[in-house]
């Protein structure tokens, strides 16, 4: 049977779209369905009856950090439903749920980037909490993170009101139903029907299709979502948010993305103002889109991007790109892009799968020239020792699909872009980003800001005895040690030893080198000269070479240093700050995860082209 590179049964905003203009459903009754999904998918923190919660704490994913009082959302839904009929939407985004990373700012709420420093921290609108809010999206609530976006497992929560978030994959690979329009309605609005709404969970309709998302499974092994982004990916795979916003330094949009089966999106640096996102590392930090479709995520993205007449005075943030921006990206899989080429290529060790699939390519109709003239690197220097079969696999099966729909595969050689800059990118990432977390950082004393805390007896005793601290000085170590978390503390004292003035050289300026290094020979590939005769279009490389590890909660918290290795795909596309989208591939070998990601990068500013060859894949048949 053919299978899409689609893996669950997400409801997309264009379905959603479609009947509230039909007005076969209504934007409240969605919000409605929504939040019980999330309601039920959330460990109940602080409740004195656990009975209130149908999930026990191993079933509860936990995508929210604070999820909005339902009569808050419906509130904002109203307004909706009478705009959709009267016909006159604000944006295709009007009505829709839309959760937000909990390091963007939303007037009136928590900005605690899961933080204890950041308790009782109240934000402001942020850039793209103000879009949404003027597109009519419907905000119903704030996603855990790793700790200010330092992890890539989802553990590095240090606040106290939530609770570790879980991957839900395994449960939604085992029903990949896909409803039609007429069952997303008897379904949404049987779920939005709050006299039914716990009866209906864990009933199995007997065709694959869920009462209300039949997660529970006693064998089930607790995943890691990836970070740090994990609860805005988790929100979007169990169905609490169409669509979710997250914050990609070094891969956090991305790896979430890849291990829970849906899409991730990070646009080139600086085309989404970061006014209002909570500072990891400066140069590094994007805003990023997580949704069940491209055309999800371009929906999105066209009303947070920044747009040409902007002045970055008008955007308030230096680190917005204003100028050359494509507007309007709504993605067409019937336009091509680029000129016809020749040659056709693919590595050796992709090309068994390429090749196997291209025989019985000769009925697929129009598939073949949705890419036609587009040309795709596939860089050596990517094919690493450590990739395993599966990946393999699952990148070759994505190269063949790509030649089905027209494009044409080049190889990239080891001389144009190094295996060594892309091994040497990982540490010089992780100097870069814990060097500039040093520095954002301390401003989080418990005087300037975050939340103070005065200085304990061991501090006091410890002043007695060395004669040399002030009262500054303890308040600020006291604040810091209890406000921060373990990976923080390990990050912003990493960050602070590379600045230092002894190992400044050493490390800091080595690691601005590497950066220099990836950066250039990552934009030379889609440049035409001398020593690269093709120049290609687009970059495919897997988005992560590790499968989600499992999470014992009894169990101390995983090596930190381990974890780095997921980022390894990702970090030299970050280090470049180039546009890049990873989308689901199914995994077609029994053993291991049951999907892969597959990451496709272009040029700055092509957003456009990526997007259009990512819907193209996920529209394509094996």
């Amino acid at each position: 049977r053919k299978s899409k590179m689609a893996t669950h049964n997400g409801l997309t905003i264009q379905i959603a779209r479609t009947l509230f203009s039909s007005q076969r459903l209504t934007p409240s009754q969605l919000a409605l369905y929504c939040h019980s999904i999330a309601t039920h998918t959330q460990e109940q923190i602080n409740s004195d009856n656990s009975n209130n919660n149908v999930y026990d704490a191993f079933h509860a994913y936990n995508a929210f950090s604070n999820l909005f009082p339902l009569e808050e959302i419906l509130s904002q839904t109203i307004e909706s439903d009478q705009r959709y009929k009267l016909g006159i939407p604000k944006s295709p985004l009007d009505g829709i749920p839309i959760s937000i990373k909990c390091n963007i700012a939303v007037e009136g709420k928590e900005l605690t980037a899961s933080s204890n420093i950041l308790k009782n921290v109240v934000g402001y609108d942020s850039h793209v909490t103000t879009r949404l809010k003027d597109s009519g999206a419907i905000i119903v609530g704030l996603t855990n993170m790793d700790e200010f976006g330092m992890g890539s497992l989802g553990i590095n929560n240090n606040s106290v009101n939530t609770s570790m978030t879980k991957n839900p994959i395994l449960s939604l690979n085992k029903y990949p139903y896909q409803y039609s329009m007429e069952e997303w309605v008897e379904r949404i609005q049987s779920l939005s029907m709050p006299d039914h709404i716990r009866k209906s969970v864990h009933k199995n309709n007997g065709d694959g299709q869920l009462g209300d998302h039949d997660y529970h499974d006693d064998d089930a092994v607790i995943l890691s979502p990836g970070g740090s982004s994990s609860g805005s990916a988790v929100s979007v795979a169990v169905g609490s948010s169409l669509a979710s916003i997250g914050t990609d330094t070094g891969g956090s949009v991305r790896l979430p993305a890849s291990w829970c089966g849906i899409v991730g999106f990070k646009p080139t640096y600086g085309s989404i103002s970061r006014r209002g996102v909570v500072s990891y590392a400066s140069s590094l930090d994007t805003v990023g889109i997580l949704a069940n479709s491209v055309n999800c995520t371009s929906l999105v993205f066209d009303v947070l991007k920044n747009r040409d007449g902007n002045t970055l005075e008008e955007l308030g943030d230096a680190t917005s790109c204003t100028v050359g921006m494509d507007v309007g990206v709504n993605v067409d899989v019937d336009a091509g892009f680029g000129q016809s080429s020749q040659n056709a290529w693919t590595m050796n060790d992709l090309t068994k799968e390429s090749n196997h699939s291209n025989t019985d390519a000769s009925n697929d109709g129009p598939q073949n020239n949705w890419l036609e003239g587009v040309r795709v690197g596939i860089p050596e220097a990517f094919s690493i020792n450590e990739c395993p079969p599966q990946i393999l696999e699952a990148w070759g099966r994505t190269i063949s699909r790509l030649e089905k729909s027209g494009a044409t595969i080049h190889t990239i050689s080891e001389k144009n872009i190094s295996p060594t800059s892309v091994k040497m990118s990982l540490a010089a990432y992780y100097v870069i980003s814990c060097a500039e977390a040093s520095s954002n950082l301390a401003r989080y004393d418990g005087l300037k800001f975050g939340e103070s805390v005065r200085p304990n007896e061991e501090i006091l005793n410890q002043d007695k005895s060395n004669n040399n601290w002030n009262l500054r000085e303890m308040i600020v170590a006291s604040t810091r040690a209890k406000g921060f978390g373990n990976e923080v503390k390990r990050r912003v004292l990493a960050g602070t030893a590379v600045l230092s003035s002894d190992q400044f050289h050493t490390f800091y300026e080595a690691a601005a080198a590497v950066r220099a290094a990836i950066s250039s020979e990552l934009n030379d590939a889609f440049d035409k000269d001398e020593d690269n005769d093709y120049g290609v279009d687009l970059i495919l490389i897997p988005t992560t070479i590790t499968d989600p590890p499992s999470i014992d909660l009894d169990s101390s918290t995983p090596d930190s240093t381990e974890a780095f290795q997921n980022d390894i795909m990702t970090t030299p596309i970050s280090l470049a700050g180039l546009p890049s989208i990873s989308i689901p591939v199914q995994n077609s070998n029994k053993h291991g995860h049951p999907v892969a990601g597959m990451q496709i990068i272009g040029r700055k500013k092509a957003e456009q082209k990526i997007l259009h060859a990512a819907n193209v894949l996920m529209k394509c048949d094996d």
